[in-house]
């Protein structure tokens, strides 16, 4: 995963079916070690449908495009 990949959430439980729903794809912006027990790589993602940025796991998503390197 990188940034400018396109993603959505997984369909892991109710909660994260909702949110996929909600928030439909995001954009990757940017990448970082975050969280405890244990510090785990995180993205935080742009969501055009809702114009909100949040920062989530990168095991809670999946990528549905590549960025192209340019």
């Amino acid at each position: 995963m990188k940034v400018g990949d396109l993603i959505i959430r997984k369909r892991t439980n109710v909660e994260a079916r909702s949110q996929r729903k909600r928030q439909g794809y995001g954009l990757v912006i940017s990448k970082q070690i975050a969280g405890s027990n244990p510090a785990h790589p995180c993205i935080t993602v742009f969501y055009p449908k809702t114009g909100q940025v949040y920062d989530i796991a990168e095991s809670l998503v999946e990528v549905i495009s590549e960025a192209k390197d340019v």
